[in-house]
């Protein structure tokens, strides 16, 4: 019970950080290589990863092809292409990750900027964030559970004892790109009740400190 309620509350957050990457690459990769750039391989890094990206969107445009904004484009714009800024609204985060992985290092500082996080953290943790977001929409496991793909902790949080295999490295994160409004003080308040809830719950063995609600809460610079 305490693994479905967790899940629940996570949920909410990963799926604020997946919108907000939508729009940002969206906008970012629009505005410098236009609305059809994605086409273009010289715009990425792996030829043979963008090869493949293609086909995925192919598949992704036919499996969503009743979506009004699909059918609109497919039907009455030019050679039946998808834009970018829409195109983006059918992509899985998982596939946003990789193709943000695949771009090149200049366009990666560029968004990951916009985050204030550096490129090489930054993709590794939306790259593990949309490996959790997973979990959570399969009703997987989080509770002592040892993630497949893990984010690159910050020294603060690897000093604390922190692991990066565990959940809540992944929350120190989620800390960094959501804005510390009452929306992300309600979500650590809702793990505190879940705790208190179901008191026989190990912390430990999700890497949660003795003082989680202190580095959750505080300030991340």
């Amino acid at each position: 019970m305490f693994n479905a309620n967790f899940r629940h509350v996570l949920f909410e957050q990963i799926e604020k950080i997946e919108v907000n990457l939508r729009c940002r690459l969206a906008n970012y990769f629009s505005t410098k290589y236009g609305v059809l750039g994605y086409s273009d391989a010289s715009n990425f890094d792996d030829p043979s990863f963008h090869e493949m990206f293609l086909q995925d969107i192919k598949d992704e445009i036919k499996r969503n092809s009743r979506a009004p904004f699909i059918r609109n484009f497919v039907n009455y714009y030019e050679n039946g292409t998808v834009p970018f800024y829409a195109l983006v609204e059918i992509l899985s985060f998982g596939e946003l990750s990789k193709l943000f992985k695949n771009m090149h290092n200049v366009d990666k500082k560029a968004i990951a900027s916009t985050y204030n996080v550096g490129y090489t953290y930054f993709e590794s943790w939306i790259e593990s964030i949309s490996y959790v977001r997973n979990i959570c929409a399969h009703y997987g496991r989080l509770y002592n559970a040892k993630l497949t793909k893990t984010p690159k902790l910050y020294q603060q949080y690897r000093e604390k004892g922190i692991s990066n295999i565990r959940i809540f490295g992944v929350l120190c994160c989620l800390k960094h790109l959501l804005p510390p409004d009452e929306h992300w003080i309600g979500f650590v308040e809702a793990l505190n009740s879940l705790f208190i809830k179901y008191p026989h719950v190990k912390k430990e063995t999700m890497s949660f400190p003795e003082n989680w609600e202190e580095i959750l809460s505080g300030s991340t610079k």
